[in-house]
């Protein structure tokens, strides 16, 4: 795009439009005319503002990252005690994978895992998300408990809330997610309180 030239389209919305397109989707299945379509752009403007179609994926994948991991991170970091943390981030991870605004399911755990089989880069990108979702959530629940009990919290939360949106992604009930999060809950607390 030449210098000086606006951008006709808004590319945060683009972005999450495209985001969604693959988290329903999956990378495959994500041409890229329903990405054009849901973008509201042309090839050549998503080219131009994002790069070939795997570039604008990962690009995807960040901005999943900022847009629900995060604030669901800020919810347990926020909350008074342990208790009240992992209730809150289960419930905000429920009611993302749970898909009644988004796509059922996980962008990462269902998308992202399914396209890093055959992708040595994607391997690395999950390896590095994974490994900084638990350092974030470990450092998070280490203000409530020490640094051994808040590893393990942070280990379950990092393998079972994954297991909520492939629960979500084939067709669990809202009362099966919800008694899978119960136990999620219960299981977490009783690591947090449990001694080494």
């Amino acid at each position: 795009m030449p210098a000086g030239r606006p951008r006709a389209f808004d590319a945060d919305r683009a972005l999450g439009a495209a985001s969604e397109v693959f988290w329903k989707h999956g990378y495959d299945g994500a041409s890229l005319d329903l990405l054009t379509a849901a973008m509201g752009i042309n090839r050549p403007s998503l080219y131009g503002a994002f790069g070939d179609k795997a570039q604008l994926f990962e690009k995807a994948v960040a901005r999943y990252q900022e847009t629900y991991f995060l604030p669901n991170l800020r919810a347990l970091a926020q909350a008074p005690n342990l208790a009240a943390g992992i209730a809150a981030y289960l419930a905000a991870s429920l009611r993302l994978v749970a898909g009644t605004k988004t796509p059922k399911g996980c962008l990462i755990a269902n998308v992202l895992v399914d396209a890093a089989e055959a992708n040595a880069r994607w391997r690395k990108l999950m390896a590095a998300i994974s490994a900084e979702g638990r350092a974030a959530l470990t450092a998070a629940v280490q203000k409530f408990v020490p640094q051994n009990r808040a590893k393990r919290v942070a280990n379950l939360l990092v393998v079972a809330v994954p297991g909520l949106a492939v629960l979500a992604r084939s067709g669990a009930s809202a009362a099966e997610l919800a008694a899978s999060s119960a136990a999620i809950d219960a299981a977490c607390r009783a690591l947090g309180m449990e001694d080494a």
